[in-house]
């Protein structure tokens, strides 16, 4: 008898809590800082370096040149291509004479950017590495024969921009040459102390930061990170990684910043290192600067936090079965309601203080905290007072705004359904197009419209369905899982949570029968037919009843209802009548079990078993057969596919499960026991009886329930109240030697009984 534990799937970083409040709403280019607990970073800045550089490289070409033929240009020519362009030569190959760009770099004026790229890209290999995972080889020589070239390239070049760029190359050949105290001159030398809006200019200032770092300088070096992090989005998540290197504190920073707004970013910066809900970094930040575009990050961070750490657990006790990652014990979550009660506080008095730059969004995020924390007079009056024009804040506002009004809705009635309708359409226009998450544009141009199907998912699955099953009305909970899954968003916690896990694990028969009828009945409200078109397809409702009823054991019904349902609809097994001596194996053709045996003929064979059971004397085989099928179809069978379509890993029996007809024969097997036993009873033969009553040993021990202590909780598997039958009277069988050399804990009885 083997009893398994495994461990389940690993949650997608960026979608395991359950949140209505997006990240995306005012925060481009801080997305790295996104929260999350899962992993380093939620993603890549806005816009990548890439994206800056070719913007700077049209910004230089003016009108006339594609941001398409730039990035082809400088990212997929080779040193050959950009060579014949730099010395004009006629030889090009047609899609090259067509890019743009490359006719750009081809006038004799323009020689001097064609002849800095074929440069850059000489350099290219010098300063970088294969991958992550490799070490850099780093070729000292080459380096210094390309520094020497770059220097004389850029004392000759007239164009200032140029020689901007040609400054970097030699700065990052004297930092990554390891010659950190010549980087740093070198920057102050080439670039001064004028500061520039390029990319390129905050690229070797963060390659000066670097080599202060190197110099022990670490507190110079976190400012200028942080300066070359507040203009270059681009470059913040390469810049916050190593600011935090540094390890200096941002008390240290603060006296080199020369403005409060300075002060803020590197307030923002240490507050978007944290982890734990904290307002700390809100306060400071709009103390030094109250327009900073970061309180709307540092705000989001919060929210989303709380949402994980207190909102998700709450809203699982609503009905969802989510699988958390937090700890929620009473005294964690009386914490977290305390920290969701100060970042209420804080926001309200921010926004009474006039000065933020979205003023709106942070009355809206108010609501929404008025609203987790059920306080929906609140978060109505709250919401009442926004006259939002900005196009994301108002949507935020609408997903707020409908979240409270369901839950002023003491009933969903159709009234309400009707008002309800326009919204759920209104989460259609905003998700139209995506796929199935892994489909995903990974560039980011599909965040924002995943955002609200991860939102819209959440309404549906954690709010709506658990307020359907509460009022009773199991088809409409039904039909919301419905839609859910048919947004193919389901992922992590809402496993479990789909239409089809309803219908194939929990529903009863009456009420799969009402959702049958209801699909086809005419006279749908327009609620209703919004949700009945997206119920999946493909579901044979006939042959879910029929499951529905052998989950009951109703093997009568079962097989009225499953005769219904065509015949490639129905599950099949090999060995439902073949006992199992031990928790695995898989039900497929062995030996003499080759022949298919459908759900159809099993309910036919179970009715005969049971036909049988009725004219005394009753066969032991009878009652065997009759005892194993029921195993079988157990959450230890090998055929518990019958019942179920699926079955985790990681449940097992409890007391609670007596109080349900189908989970207590399912875990418990009692009604197999008794069969087993009856078998025994009806049986002369000692073999048969030994086996019977090892089959009815496996049944009882399925109810051992764990215990805290540990000797008490071996001590009762081992002492199977069938085990001493087991080893008196049946010890001189064969059966008993089979199952003794099998079992380790019938010979653990049988060496602690000897013992005595």
């Amino acid at each position: 008898m083997i009893y398994t534990l495994s461990c389940g799937p690993t949650p997608d970083p960026y979608d395991y809590y359950i949140s209505f409040f997006s990240p995306y709403t005012k925060g481009g280019g801080y997305e790295p800082f996104y929260y999350t607990a899962l992993t380093n970073f939620f993603g890549n800045p806005t816009p990548s370096e890439e994206t800056a550089n070719v913007a700077d490289w049209q910004n230089y070409a003016g009108n006339g040149v594609t941001e398409k033929d730039i990035r082809e240009c400088i990212y997929t020519y080779p040193k050959e291509q950009l060579s014949a362009i730099a010395e004009g030569s006629a030889a090009l190959p047609d899609s090259v004479k067509r890019n743009t760009f490359a006719q750009f770099l081809g006038k004799e004026k323009n020689r001097e950017a064609a002849r800095y790229l074929l440069f850059a890209k000489s350099c290219e290999p010098a300063v970088t590495r294969e991958d992550q995972w490799t070490a850099p080889q780093r070729n000292n020589v080459l380096m210094e024969a390309l520094y020497k070239e770059g220097l004389e390239l850029h004392d000759k070049v007239k164009d200032k921009d140029i020689r901007d760029r040609y400054s970097f190359q030699l700065i990052r050949l004297r930092h990554y040459s390891q010659q950190y105290g010549e980087a740093v001159a070198s920057f102050d030398q080439l670039f001064g102390e004028k500061e520039r809006a390029s990319l390129v200019y905050y690229k070797a200032l963060a390659l000066k930061a670097g080599g202060l770092y190197h110099l022990k300088d670490s507190v110079q070096s976190a400012y200028l990170f942080s300066r070359v992090f507040d203009k270059a989005p681009s470059l913040r998540l390469s810049c916050f990684t190593s600011l935090m290197w540094t390890n200096a504190g941002m008390e240290q920073v603060y006296p080199l910043c020369k403005d409060n707004h300075e002060k803020a970013m590197v307030a923002a910066i240490y507050g978007f290192s944290n982890p734990e809900p904290d307002v700390t970094a809100i306060r400071w930040v709009y103390a030094f600067d109250p327009a900073s575009p970061a309180l709307n990050i540092l705000l989001g961070r919060e929210i989303n936090k709380l949402e994980d750490a207190y909102f998700s657990p709450l809203l699982g006790e609503g009905g969802t079965d989510m699988v958390g990652i937090r700890e929620d014990s009473p005294g964690e979550r009386s914490r977290m309601l305390a920290k969701l009660n100060e970042l209420q506080t804080v926001t309200d008095s921010l926004v009474q203080k006039g000065k933020l730059k979205d003023a709106d969004l942070w009355r809206v995020s108010s609501a929404y905290l008025s609203y987790i924390r059920k306080d929906y007079p609140a978060a109505a009056q709250q919401l009442a007072a926004v006259r939002a024009k900005d196009p994301e804040v108002k949507d935020q506002w609408e997903i707020v705004n409908l979240l409270v009004n369901i839950n002023q809705q003491k009933t969903i009635d159709s009234a309400f359904e009707a008002k309800l309708l326009p919204s759920l359409k209104w989460f259609d226009t905003k998700t139209a197009g995506i796929g199935n998450y892994w489909n995903r544009a990974w560039d980011g141009s599909d965040d924002k419209r995943f955002a609200f199907g991860k939102i819209y998912r959440n309404l549906l699955f954690a709010i709506l369905a658990p307020r359907y099953h509460r009022q009773g009305e199991l088809v409409k909970e039904s039909l919301i899982r419905g839609r859910c899954d048919s947004l193919n968003m389901n992922d992590y916690f809402v496993s479990g949570q789909t239409s089809l896990d309803q219908i194939n694990n929990d529903m009863k028969p009456a009420t799969l029968i009402r959702l049958k009828e209801f699909l086809h009945q005419p006279g749908k409200t327009p609620y209703e037919s919004y949700l009945a078109g997206f119920f999946p397809k493909g579901v044979n409702l006939d042959q879910a009843i029929g499951v529905s009823y052998v989950r009951l054991h109703d093997f009568s019904n079962a097989r009225d209802w499953f005769k219904k349902a065509a015949p490639d609809a129905l599950a099949v097994s090999y060995q439902v009548f073949h006992e199992q001596l031990q928790d695995f194996g898989e039900d497929t053709a062995a030996g003499p079990y080759n022949k298919a045996i459908t759900q159809l003929q099993f309910c036919e064979r179970m009715l005969q078993l049971q036909e049988k059971m009725k004219i005394a004397p009753v066969p032991a085989k009878v009652y065997y057969d009759y005892a194993t099928a029921l195993f079988s179809i157990s959450y230890y069978g090998r055929t518990w596919y019958f019942v179920k379509g699926y079955r985790p890993s990681t449940s097992w029996y409890s007391p609670d499960c007596d109080k349900d007809a189908f989970d207590k024969q399912y875990f418990g097997c009692y009604a197999a026991e008794s069969y087993y036993t009856k078998a025994a009873q009806a049986s002369t033969d000692k073999e048969f009886r030994a086996r019977c009553a090892f089959m009815a040993a496996r049944c009882s021990q399925k109810r051992i329930v764990s215990r805290d202590d540990r000797d008490k909780y071996i001590h009762t598997w081992i002492n199977n109240r069938y085990f001493p039958l087991l080893a008196g009277s049946y010890r001189e069988t064969k059966f008993y030697q089979q199952a003794y050399n099998q079992c380790s804990y019938l010979r653990d009885y049988v060496k602690s009984t000897r013992k005595k």
